[in-house]
């Protein structure tokens, strides 16, 4: 039902929530909304009217003349959206079955027709038409609803639009490897349960983001066990290793301390000629004997 009284944007922003567009749809419309002169000066429109040219439209939505073009489309079926063409100079837009602009405003000031709530593709925009098929094919989301119905009987995903925002919304994350209808009943399941009617297209591109695979991961394999040290058959080595060989100088002084050193030197050479061994070697195997025998600590 229309009305005189122009509505504030707040009124603008919870209808527009309410009725399920696209992206585009809802991006254009907004901006619309934002600009509506309630006074009659602002931007040069009449009271109750917006005023924009298609460039300023594309700055100010962030969206390409064609996604534009489109939008006000959807909008004119939607809400009743008029534009009055001005060639040199910014176009009016109104809501037309939203509120009726022309109810209070002097008949004096804005003398050009308003056309009618449905125009033709023809009179709703300027410039020459773009054939729809060429802009359904971009990957962005402008031609995907912004709302979801949930429903308990899910369908098949491929049906709707949302497939391609769902393989798009799961690259790179946990549930890449998951199956798109999976996500998309799952996603039916959670909403169901929590009571929601209607959810924003944002979440069921959260919901997928966060997904995460429950799959049981594969069985490690076991680590290989290291090949067993062979033992050592040399009795001086074995002689040395209760004392740290980081040590060996410290043992030497304690040792020494302890025994003399015409005893520590006895010591390393009955080692050399019993076994053979260089007296690095031997000095080692004494200082872990004593160790052994606890005449010195490690």
């Amino acid at each position: 039902m229309t009305t005189s009284a122009i509505p504030h944007s707040g009124d603008f922003m919870r209808l527009f929530a309410r009725t399920p567009m696209t992206g585009a749809a809802l991006r254009t419309a907004n901006a619309l909304a934002g600009y509506i002169s309630y006074d009659g000066v602002f931007r040069g429109a009449p009271r109750g009217f917006a005023a924009f040219t298609m460039k300023e439209l594309q700055i100010v939505t962030a969206l390409s003349e064609r996604a534009i073009r489109a939008a006000l489309d959807e909008l004119a079926r939607l809400f009743g959206l008029t534009i009055q063409r001005r060639h040199h100079d910014r176009h009016l837009f109104t809501f037309s079955k939203v509120y009726d602009a022309t109810a209070d405003m002097p008949a004096s000031a804005d003398p050009a027709p308003m056309e009618p709530a449905q125009p033709s593709p023809e009179n709703r925009v300027t410039g020459t038409t773009v054939p729809p098929s060429l802009y359904t094919k971009t990957r962005s989301n402008n031609d995907t609803p912004s709302s979801i119905q949930i429903s308990e009987g899910v369908g098949s995903v491929y049906q709707t639009p949302f497939a391609a925002v769902i393989d798009r919304a799961k690259k790179g994350t946990e549930a890449e490897a998951m199956d798109t209808q999976f996500l998309w009943a799952g996603f039916h399941m959670l909403n169901c349960r929590n009571s929601h009617a209607h959810t924003p297209l944002s979440w069921l591109v959260a919901f997928v983001r966060k997904a995460k695979p429950k799959f049981q991961s594969a069985a490690k394999a076991p680590p290989k066990q290291a090949a067993p040290t062979p033992a050592c058959a040399d009795p001086v080595t074995l002689m040395a290793r209760p004392a740290p060989f980081s040590n060996k100088d410290f043992h030497e002084i304690n040792l020494q301390k302890i025994i003399g050193k015409d005893a520590y030197d006895e010591r390393i050479a009955a080692i050399q000629k019993t076994y053979g061994a260089g007296r690095y070697a031997a000095r080692l195997a004494v200082h872990g004997q004593a160790v052994k025998d606890g005449i010195i600590r490690p």
